[in-house]
């Protein structure tokens, strides 16, 4: 994205094997999955980053025959979706929101599904959320989102918002084509090696140990400066 092409850059076959292509090695059939850390990018340059990637992936499902889609679904999942298809205008998501716009309206057809995991369902654009198939709804207890969630459940099933401020951790609303029958679901556990790095840091522990000397700081500003 930051250089010119020319005859000695990757070829968008090559490209396009990095994202969905085999994975070799060792385990590389339990876990055929990419993950793509944009979480430190500025937006100018995250929102561009996110539109080329859902439109290289839709182009890609497009321009595939009907067997090849039978042997290579894709999902496209965007964690914090409320940044990349957020509910209001950022002109730096422009691009992004209509790729995956996209994706969320057609791309079943062509063999590309579309995950979106946010905090805040209210704060997702209505367009795309209302084409979820499929829903998992932890704890909510903030008012609009558990409105703007009942909007786009199946009918008859709005109700069960009611239960989402008193869900325990680990439990969640499984509703929608996904699930056999509507079902309120505890999610297994996870060993210390398999859970997210996603701790809520400790504040007190941490000021209670020391400051990090300059030479640590050094090394943090130089993998900032890339």
């Amino acid at each position: 994205m930051m250089r010119e092409w020319n005859d000695q850059s990757p070829s968008l076959a090559h490209i396009i094997a990095q994202l969905v292509g085999q994975i070799q090695g060792d385990g590389a059939i339990d876990r055929d999955i990419r993950i793509l850390d944009i979480s430190g990018l500025p937006n100018e340059v995250a929102g561009p980053l996110a539109a080329m990637l859902a439109r290289l992936l839709f182009q890609y499902k497009v321009y595939q025959t009907t067997e090849e889609r039978k042997r290579d679904p894709v999902v496209l999942v965007c964690e914090e979706a409320h940044r990349y298809v957020p509910d209001r205008g950022e002109a730096e998501y422009a691009a992004a929101q209509t790729a995956i716009r996209r994706i969320a309206r057609e791309g079943r057809k062509y063999g590309i599904g579309l995950m979106l995991v946010s905090q805040r369902p209210a704060d997702v654009e209505s367009t795309v959320i209302s084409q979820c198939g499929t829903w998992l709804v932890l704890r909510l207890t903030n008012a609009a989102d558990q409105q703007h969630v009942s909007r786009f459940l199946p009918d008859g099933l709005s109700g069960m918002t009611k239960a989402l401020p008193n869900l325990a951790q680990q439990e969640a609303i499984f509703v929608g084509e996904g699930a056999a029958m509507p079902a309120r679901v505890r999610i297994r556990d996870l060993t210390a090696e398999q859970l997210p790095k996603s701790e809520t840091a400790k504040f007190a522990k941490g000021w209670t140990l020391d400051r990090l000397a300059e030479a640590e700081i050094a090394e943090i500003a130089n993998r900032m400066a890339g």
